[in-house]
């Protein structure tokens, strides 16, 4: 007889996998009715817990090691935010993740660190964003058993050893930024486009997408389509094309969207639609003041914690996801609709 698991107990009640486990288990928040029914129903269904597999986690533990890669802090900060819930829903199988962020403009960090880690710590499993990917592709071939399982997560890691990737289809949101501006633009009118980072390769994609997705708007032209070697430059660039062409319509960045708003602040230039990929707490505040239409927003916390909890269920079971590359979707923040990520998150957090 099959054994009967946290999952088909879930099933049957219509609620969540880790809601049960912490009424099994009793770790975390759940409604006392709830909790009830969860235990009547488990003894009902024959439920018994893995204790072989439990005490072996309490007496080992399972520690993961994620390296994180983006421009964006508050970005990286959401990330891990998903990736810590994780690791509080499964604590009491001994499964805990550290998580190290670092930024593209000093890539060799993570690489550095990536072999501190190997060298020295207890490894049980490896989820990378990797920035330079012929170092990292060099260190799981030299470094990585076999047994420890790997994933990516935001960037793909190339490689024969990485298992599943979780994060946003780059490409399809620079796409989708790019319909939004024609709907805003009513398909017609004048751009500018910013592309920045193209060797950050999610950067690239997103730019890519934007501008293939743009040429089905026949009666919109790029007047300006500028390459930035620093981010930075982007406010100047921005002034100097709204000064120069007073007709301009909109503007589009693969990447911090803010300095266009300023430039749009500066020069009083409230009518020019801003559509950008990426949220966090400036860019909402943009949004709320009218300097920025829409802007696509990629999940992070849903992404840390989906990966999050595929690793586990590979160490615990050996369950590999169906697709081995899961895109997590996309939202779309406005003014009237900025807390794209709070429900989830409440949904996670164990509180």
């Amino acid at each position: 007889m099959k054994r009967v698991t946290q999952e088909d107990i879930a099933k049957k009640l219509n609620i969540t996998r880790t809601t049960v486990a912490r009424a099994l288990n009793n770790k975390g928040y759940v409604e006392a009715d709830l909790k009830a029914k969860i235990l009547k129903t488990a003894t009902e269904m024959g439920y018994k817990a893995n204790q072989g597999a439990r005490s072996l986690a309490k007496k080992n533990g399972w520690h993961v090691h994620c390296f994180l890669a983006s421009y964006n802090e508050e970005f990286a900060e959401q990330l891990e935010s998903g990736l810590k819930a994780v690791a509080r829903d499964y604590s009491h199988y001994g499964f805990s993740i550290s998580v190290y962020s670092h930024k593209p403009d000093n890539p060799g960090q993570q690489v550095s660190k990536l072999r501190e880690i190997m060298a020295g710590e207890k490894v049980d499993g490896l989820i990378l964003s990797p920035m330079l990917k012929n170092e990292i592709n060099e260190i799981l071939d030299k470094y990585v058993p076999e047994n420890v399982p790997v994933s990516s997560l935001n960037l793909k890691v190339d490689h024969s050893k990485n298992l599943f990737y979780v994060g946003s289809d780059s490409n399809a949101g620079g796409a989708l930024a790019a319909e939004l501006m024609a709907m805003l633009m009513g398909q017609k009118g004048k751009i500018a486009v910013f592309n920045t980072f193209n060797e950050f390769e999610a950067l690239k994609c997103r730019y890519t997408g934007f501008m293939n997705k743009m040429k089905e708007f026949q009666n919109i032209k790029i007047v300006e389509n500028l390459y930035l070697d620093n981010i930075e430059d982007s406010e100047a660039e921005a002034i100097r094309i709204l000064d120069e062409h007073k007709d301009l319509t909109g503007m589009y960045t693969n990447t911090e969207i803010t300095y266009l708003s300023r430039a749009i602040e500066r020069r009083n230039r409230e009518n020019i639609k801003l559509v950008g990929n990426g949220l966090d707490n400036e860019i909402m505040a943009l949004i709320s003041r009218g300097y920025v239409d829409m802007a696509v927003h990629s999940r992070p916390y849903f992404q840390g914690y989906l990966v999050g909890k595929y690793m586990f269920n590979y160490i615990l079971n050996g369950v590999v996801p169906e697709n081995k590359n899961t895109f997590v979707g996309f939202d779309i923040a406005t003014k009237s609709n900025l807390e794209v990520d709070d429900s989830f998150r409440i949904l996670t957090s164990g509180e």
